[in-house]
C-alpha cells in the first residue's frame, strides 16, 4: 500500500494539526496552574482534562506509527507476535481507561456484559487493544450524553469465530459512507468535532481485517440511534489456563 504525494502530504498535515491543538491546551492549561489562575478548588478538574488531552495525542501518535510501520513492511507486522494469547475481556476492560474522563464529563458508561466469560484469540493483544482504543474514542466523542456504551463478546458456535460488539446511541452516520477509509469522516460527526485525522477507524481495519484475518464493520440504525461496530476473529476460545 502507497499513498500518493498529494495525499501523504494532507495526512500529515491533518495529523500534526490534531496532535499540536491539544499540546497547545495542555502547556496553557500548566501555565495557568503555575501563575494562580486557577483556583486550588480547580486543579483537580484541569489535571483530568490535562490527562484527557496526552492520552488524545497519545492514541493518534500510536495510530501514526502503526500506519507508519504498515505502509513500510507489512509482511513484518503480520508475522511478528501473533501467537500470543489476547484474552478479549481483560482487553475491553483496560482499552477504555484512556478515556474515562471524557466519558465522565459526557456522563458516558462503557459496560462489558458477561466480563466472566474468558473468551480469547490468538494473536497480538496491543494492535486489538489499539482497535478497540479507537472505537471507544469514537463512542465517547460521538456517543450522546448521559447513555451507555455496550460490549458483548461471545463464540459464533457455526463459525467458531470470536465477536465482538460495540453499541451505543451517536450522531451515527450514513449508510454510504465508508468510515473506515482513510482520510473519511462521516458528516454528523464533522458536526461534534470540525476537525479531525480520518485515521482511527481505517487503522482498525488494516489490523482486523490484514492482520488478524478478521472483519469489522459500523453500522447506523437512523430511527434508534444506535451505532454498533461488530469485530469478528477467527479461531476464538474460552482461556482455560491452566491447559497453556
Amino acid at each position: 500500500m502507497r499513498l500518493d504525494e498529494d495525499a501523504t502530504i494532507y495526512l500529515l498535515s491533518n495529523f500534526t494539526h490534531q496532535v499540536i491543538n491539544p499540546l497547545n491546551g495542555v502547556i496553557g492549561t500548566i501555565d495557568n496552574m503555575l501563575d494562580g489562575t486557577v483556583p486550588p478548588d480547580k486543579l483537580s478538574t484541569r489535571l483530568s482534562g490535562v490527562r484527557g488531552q496526552l492520552q488524545c495525542t497519545v492514541s493518534l501518535i500510536r495510530n501514526l506509527a502503526f500506519f507508519a510501520q504498515y505502509t513500510a513492511d507489512y509482511a513484518k507486522i503480520k508475522q511478528e507476535k501473533m501467537d500470543k494469547i489476547c484474552i478479549i475481556p481483560q482487553l475491553v476492560i483496560e482499552a477504555p481507561t484512556f478515556y474515562q474522563e471524557q466519558a465522565r464529563q459526557k456522563n458516558i458508561a462503557i459496560e462489558l456484559r458477561e466480563r466472566w466469560n474468558q473468551f480469547a484469540v490468538r494473536g497480538n493483544p496491543d494492535l486489538l487493544r489499539q482497535v478497540l482504543m479507537n472505537i471507544f474514542d469514537n463512542g465517547v466523542k460521538y456517543g450522546l450524553p448521559d447513555t451507555v456504551i455496550e460490549i458483548r463478546d461471545w463464540i459464533q458456535k457455526t463459525t467458531g469465530d470470536m465477536i465482538i460488539t460495540v453499541s451505543g446511541p451517536s450522531v451515527g452516520f450514513k449508510k454510504d459512507e465508508d468510515i473506515f477509509a482513510l482520510g473519511v469522516r462521516g458528516e454528523a460527526a464533522k458536526h461534534v468535532l470540525s476537525s479531525g485525522t480520518g485515521i482511527g477507524l481505517h487503522v482498525c481495519r488494516l489490523i482486523i481485517e490484514n492482520v488478524f484475518g478478521g472483519e469489522i464493520r459500523g453500522e447506523h440504525a437512523s430511527k434508534s440511534g444506535m451505532t454498533t461496530f461488530e469485530i469478528r476473529l477467527p479461531g476464538g476460545f474460552l482461556n482455560d489456563p491452566s491447559t497453556q
